[in-house]
């Protein structure tokens, strides 16, 4: 029969106590070895937590199959199969010595009655032969729907791509072959706020992709994939997925075999076995984050799957640095005679969404191919491109000072810049200029350009009297009016809005106030942040409309980060932290009082949790001055 934890423990030496609280992370009580009762209590602290049903559970959970199985042959037998295989299990403390063998303590031996054999035999053949996964298979698939979304994509009511433009997402696309897979990573995107919906049509929120690193989308859709609601696609529930992948990570670098595993993990936890097995597990394997065999017996990790998971549940973005360089290249665009362009699909993903704004994207494999014409070109301009940044985004400078851009190419964007400018909208003074007096006339007497009321100033010269919006009107009749700073992006014909941003810019350049522009900012991102929580709608729909208001992303210099706590500390000052906690997946914003930087630490008094904390300065993504006096330990006693 099994003897009690308590009474194993006490039979070992303060050295293998010492040795099971170091490898199982044990709280070991101070000056216990002084003490006369000091080895008791070191007992009975050991027993507390190794009977944990949790910390008992993690720690067989992180057994390999081998280990397992020879700690359920002790039990059953006395003895062990082999000798010289009990060091590891001896340091865990799950077999302990008594007499001049090797036996299972009462607890550990109840635990590992709920498994049966088969469940503990999941390490499969080191040799099992697991099929191909596309390389970043993840990553590029999501990449391919945003490419195919910049030109925008119809979609039904529910929010799901309609039939045909479904199919144009899987069209020639090496990493989406099947419409599932499509709609579920179209959902995720658009749950980020990456796909922007208006009047039934979908396209890509360009501007909202580019502020943040080319990680970034893939690493926030993953946690999406573990999080949100997916039943729709007949996925498992989240907590189901969650844990499969930390146990997955946790045995990363081994070949499983599916069904003894999933288990041995039903025994842990009440997973749902057949939809694990059906839908979420397939799906892993056609994104390229495990690798299965063509029996569907075997599986393991993949290097990209790894990443996404560390990332996601260890919270660990440094230590994968490396895997996410080759999508931080920029390989060159081959750009044939036929206005084809061919460059690698594993590159940055920014640069293969700027392609997109300007050119049709008709194939994703291991290449994307681009066709160029002169509607892609315009719908460049409609963008906010200017030929300058067009030839920009096609040269590829081989060697030479000039882009190398084919003949044929160089004649489209000539002939492009001799038709854009012959009409300019001068949006402050609501007038506009023809190239020419018989093009003015010829404005003039447009049917479609009547809402504007066009008065004539001088032969090349019309005052805009309407309301309409005359760059929008103008493009829709066919001409190509001079894009401006910014380009006029009102949806209602309303220029209202748009003419006071440029204005109270204008002013804002004339009287050299730049430097004070930071103030505006702030204000602006938190106006922007509360509407977003709100409404999310209407915070796209703003987005959308005033370009202005992206105001970039990325982490506030650390720097300035640093001069602004110092100074809130040497003042008594509130600040509002933009902070990153450890076990969280998105900011919050944190008022605290600055006390002082020790090292890599902000130690301040946190007014959420109403106690003095340690801020990790490398969590800090931004820090706001706020004109409120701080907490003062002094104060707090007196009063």
């Amino acid at each position: 029969m099994p003897l009690s934890q308590y009474k194993l423990l006490s039979t070992c030496t303060d050295e293998q106590l010492r040795r099971i609280c170091d490898y199982r992370k044990l709280p070991v009580p101070r000056g216990w070895e002084e003490e006369p009762e000091g080895r008791t209590r070191l007992l009975k602290t050991m027993v507390f937590h190794l009977e944990d049903h949790a910390q008992l559970s993690n720690t067989l959970a992180n057994l390999e199959s081998k280990d397992l199985l020879l700690l359920k042959h002790l039990v059953e037998s006395g003895t062990l199969p082999e000798p010289g295989l009990e060091g590891h299990l001896a340091d865990l403390g799950l077999i302990l010595p008594s007499g001049r063998s090797w036996v299972v303590a009462e607890r550990v031996a109840d635990a590992l009655a709920d498994f049966d054999d088969c469940s503990l035999s999941f390490q499969g053949e080191p040799d099992a032969l697991l099929q191909p996964v596309p390389l970043y298979g993840f990553s590029m698939a999501l990449t391919s729907v945003l490419l195919r979304c910049v030109v925008g994509i119809r979609v039904l009511k529910g929010g799901l791509p309609a039939k045909k433009d479904l199919t144009q997402l899987l069209s020639r696309n090496v990493f989406l072959q099947e419409e599932r897979d499509a709609t579920l990573l179209f959902t995720l995107l658009h749950r980020l706020g990456f796909l922007w919906s208006r009047e039934g049509r979908v396209d890509t929120l360009v501007p909202a992709v580019l502020i943040h690193p080319p990680r970034w989308v893939a690493e926030r859709a993953f946690a999406s994939l573990l999080e949100h609601d997916l039943t729709l696609w007949d996925m498992p529930p989240a907590e189901d997925r969650r844990f499969f992948m930390e146990h997955l990570l946790e045995r990363r670098g081994q070949v499983l075999s599916i069904q003894p595993f999933l288990a041995f993990l039903k025994t842990l936890h009440a997973l749902d076995e057949s939809r694990t097995r059906t839908a979420f597990l397939p799906f892993l394997g056609r994104m390229g984050l495990i690798a299965i065999d063509g029996t569907r017996e075997h599986l393991s990790l993949t290097a990209h799957g790894e990443a996404l998971s560390q990332e996601y549940l260890l919270r660990d973005l440094r230590g994968t640095d490396e895997h996410w360089a080759p999508l931080m290249t920029e390989p060159p665009l081959v750009l044939q005679p036929t206005l084809e362009g061919l460059t690698p699909m594993f590159q940055n993903p920014h640069r293969l969404l700027k392609l997109a704004q300007l050119a049709e994207v008709e194939g994703l494999d291991t290449m994307v191919t681009f066709r160029i014409g002169p509607d892609t070109l315009v719908r460049a301009l409609d963008f906010g491109l200017s030929l300058d940044d067009i030839k920009l985004r096609l040269g590829n400078r081989l060697g030479g000072s000039s882009p190398v851009i084919p003949s044929t190419l160089f004649q489209l964007l000539d002939d492009l810049g001799q038709r854009v400018g012959e009409v300019e909208v001068q949006q402050g003074k609501r007038l506009v200029r023809a190239r020419t007096a018989h093009l003015a006339a010829e404005l003039r007497l447009r049917p479609e350009l009547i809402p504007l009321k066009l008065v004539p100033i001088s032969d090349t010269v019309m005052d805009v009297q309407g309301n309409g919006n005359a760059f929008a009107l103008l493009k829709a009749a066919g001409y190509l009016p001079k894009p401006g700073r910014f380009l006029p992006v009102s949806l209602d014909e309303e220029e209202d809005l748009y003419l006071w941003s440029m204005a109270c810019l204008s002013f804002v350049d004339e009287k050299g106030m730049n430097h004070h522009l930071e103030p505006v900012r702030q204000m602006v991102r938190a106006a922007l942040q509360r509407l977003h929580d709100e409404d999310p709608n209407l915070y796209q729909e703003v987005q959308k409309r005033v370009p202005m208001l992206h105001l970039g992303g990325g982490n506030q210099a650390a720097e300035e980060m640093r001069l602004i706590l110092d100074y809130a500390a040497g003042r008594n000052l509130m600040v509002e932290l933009t902070y990153l906690p450890a076990a969280a997946h998105r900011t919050q914003l944190r008022r605290v009082t600055p006390r002082v930087m020790e090292g890599d630490h902000l130690q301040a008094f946190c007014h959420l949790h109403q106690e003095e904390m340690a801020f990790r300065l490398t969590r800090i993504q931004g820090a706001r001055l706020l004109n409120e006096r701080g907490w003062n330990p002094g104060q707090a006693q007196a009063g």
